[in-house]
C-alpha cells in the first residue's frame, strides 16, 4: 500500500494508499524531519489510520548525502499542494476534497506551525511531533483559530519538550483550538484516531 507517487516539479512523493476504499477519502500528510526520508513515515502513518486516509508524504530537496530537507513553510507548502493535486488527477474517484490533517515531525512539525496558521481551513488538525511548540504566538493562535483551527496535539519523546508545549497547548486552547500534550508513545490509538480525525 505504500508506493511512489509523480509529483510535477518536484521529487516523486510517497503515499499510502487507502486499498479496498469504494468511497472518497480524507488526506492526512506527513512531514519528515531534517535530514530525513519520506518512506518511514508514510509507513508509520499508515499503521495509524490504517485505509481511513490517504497518507501523502512529500519529500522535499535532495541533499548530497541523499536525504531530503525542506527548505521553508511557504516552499513546503507549495510541494504539499503539488502532492494533493497529483493524487488528485491519479485517483480522482477517491480523493476528498475537503480539509487535511496535517502531521509533522521534527523540522516537518517546526515548519507545520507555520502552514497551519497560514491556511487553517485547509488543515484545521495537526499533530506535531518533537518540533513547533515554540512557533505559536498569541496572534497565530489566534489566527488559526479564526481561520477554522480545531484542534492541535504536540506529541513529545523529550521531557524537555513537555513544558513549552503545555504552554503553546493552553494558549491555543484559550484562543478556541482545544489542544493536547503527549510524552511517549500514544496510549490509546484508536481514542488518537477519533478526537482528531473524525
Amino acid at each position: 500500500p505504500i508506493v511512489p507517487l509523480k509529483v510535477a516539479g518536484y521529487p516523486d512523493a510517497v503515499i499510502s494508499v487507502p486499498t479496498g476504499a469504494t468511497t472518497r477519502r480524507p488526506i492526512v500528510v506527513a512531514t519528515h524531519g531534517l535530514w530525513d526520508f519520506p518512506e518511514g513515515l508514510c509507513d508509520n502513518w499508515r499503521g495509524i489510520v490504517g485505509t481511513r486516509a490517504w497518507v501523502l508524504c512529500v519529500r522535499g530537496d535532495l541533499m548530497p548525502d541523499k536525504t531530503f530537507l525542506y527548505r521553508s513553510g511557504p516552499a513546503l507548502l507549495r510541494e504539499i499542494d503539488a502532492g494533493v493535486e497529483a493524487l488528485k488527477e491519479r485517483f480522482p474517484e477517491y480523493v476528498d476534497d475537503g480539509p487535511m490533517l496535517y502531521t509533522g515531525f521534527s523540522l516537518g512539525a517546526i515548519l507545520g506551525a507555520w502552514i497551519i496558521t497560514h491556511a487553517p481551513a485547509r488543515f484545521p488538525r495537526a499533530v506535531l511531533t518533537e518540533g513547533g511548540e515554540d512557533r505559536f504566538t498569541p496572534k497565530s493562535a489566534a489566527t488559526f483559530a479564526k481561520g477554522g483551527g480545531q484542534r492541535v496535539l504536540f506529541a513529545c519523546g523529550l521531557k524537555g519538550r513537555v513544558g513549552t508545549a503545555s504552554t503553546t497547548a493552553n494558549m491555543l486552547t484559550r484562543a478556541g483550538v482545544p489542544s493536547r500534550v503527549v510524552l511517549g508513545k500514544l496510549p490509546d490509538a484508536g481514542q488518537f484516531i477519533h478526537w482528531y480525525i473524525d
